[in-house]
């Protein structure tokens, strides 16, 4: 079964990002499926976006 998941995407440095419903598959062997509620972002993490 395939999963509708939202995520924050962006395509390319510099690029403003989106959300957008993406698909997750199943998990296959020796993987897990977590239903992540929250999230926090640090604000070393945005340095990727730049």
């Amino acid at each position: 079964m395939v999963h509708k998941v939202k995520a924050v995407v962006v395509r390319e440095k510099n690029a403003p990002v989106s959300v957008e419903t993406i698909l997750v598959p199943d998990p296959g062997p020796g993987e897990a499926l977590v239903d992540v509620l929250t999230c926090g972002v640090c604000h070393t993490d945005l340095h990727y976006k730049l």
